[in-house]
């Protein structure tokens, strides 16, 4: 009898001892199978080189680990991989469960039905590790229609680029050059052929002073005022005086009135004995011009030669040997221009 319940007591451990090992191994199993994984296309067709999106999609439960797999380049076969999206995650409220999705974009360069692998994903639990597979995917790959009702072609020439600005400058430059070189020989064997010289020469202009000094004695052998023609005799006075002042102090004074013209030789001369001569000088030339004064003859000489003396009192005096100006001197060439 003792033996008998001794051999029940046996039993019954070596049952729950069973029941304990059982719940262990499938404990891990019931867990994978409330995973579900997914590899779907966007698209079962494509042209030849044409990209495709496979989604894949992983549903778990909280607290459960899936790896996603590493991929190269290829994907299957000859179905290759242009892009790997980020995996994303997001949460199914019904199921209280995590979503995983990653987006890999794919093409293929063999035309046909390309078959494409399951996708493995790794479950883990604890020092249980399992791997899930999805369903296999078929891609088809169309090649371009060939259009047989038409000839056959010979092969298009070679497209021309537009020029650019910088290929077309160098032959401008070129153009140009070429140019004037033609343009040199034609003028340079123009002059040889008249006997002229080729290049330019300077050739002395006579100085301001000496202008103005040969004109005042031409204005006084013409008698001019003694004729009655005042107004003329005063005009041509005033003229010369105010063409040499322009070329001697390089002002205005053609344009200016007589009062710009002091304010204006005041700072090269001062008001010397000279400036009362030019002031005098300009404002009985206004009043005979504007006013029509006349003054007495003896009035008329003085000016003119208080003109002459003015014109030689201020010309530029040249320096004589000892390194002293002389006022006697005369300079003849004070600048060159150019023969035209």
């Amino acid at each position: 009898m003792v033996w008998i319940i001794r051999k029940h007591h046996m039993n019954c451990k070596g049952i729950r001892l069973n029941l304990l090992l059982m719940a262990g191994l499938l404990s891990s199993p019931v867990t994978a199978q409330l995973i579900r994984v997914q590899a779907a296309l966007d698209s079962n067709t494509i042209d030849l080189g044409g990209q495709v999106h496979l989604t894949l999609t992983v549903e778990k439960p909280r607290g459960t680990v899936v790896e996603f797999p590493v991929f190269g380049d290829t994907l299957s076969g000859s179905v290759e991989i242009l892009d790997k999206g980020e995996i994303d995650s997001s949460q199914n409220r019904k199921d209280d469960k995590v979503v995983l999705t990653q987006k890999l974009t794919i093409t293929a360069f063999d035309t046909g039905l390309l078959y494409i692998d399951p996708v493995p994903f790794v479950y883990r639990s604890g020092s249980y590790a399992d791997t899930i597979l999805s369903a296999a995917n078929y891609l088809e790959v169309l090649s371009f229609p060939i259009d047989t009702t038409n000839t056959i072609r010979d092969i298009k020439g070679l497209y021309k680029a537009p020029l650019t600005a910088r290929e077309i400058f160098p032959w401008v430059l070129l153009a140009a050059a070429l140019g004037l070189m033609v343009w040199f020989m034609v003028y340079y064997f123009k002059k040889k052929k008249r006997n002229e010289p080729v290049l330019a020469r300077a050739i002395p202009v006579e100085a301001p002073d000496i202008i103005a000094l040969r004109e005042l004695e031409q204005l006084k052998a013409e008698k001019v005022w003694q004729q009655g023609r005042v107004k003329e005799y005063y005009s041509r006075l005033s003229d010369i005086v105010r063409t040499y002042l322009e070329n001697r102090y390089n002002i205005m004074a053609l344009e200016q009135t007589s009062y710009e013209i002091l304010i204006a030789v005041q700072d090269y001369t001062g008001k010397d004995t000279n400036y009362g001569l030019l002031k005098t000088l300009l404002r009985l030339s206004d009043l005979v011009k504007f006013a029509k004064a006349e003054p007495e003859p003896e009035e008329n000489m003085n000016q003119l030669e208080n003109a002459i003396l003015f014109v030689r009192d201020t010309r530029p005096q040249p320096v004589s040997e000892t390194g002293e100006t002389d006022p006697h001197g005369i300079l003849k060439v004070p600048t060159l221009k150019t023969e035209v």
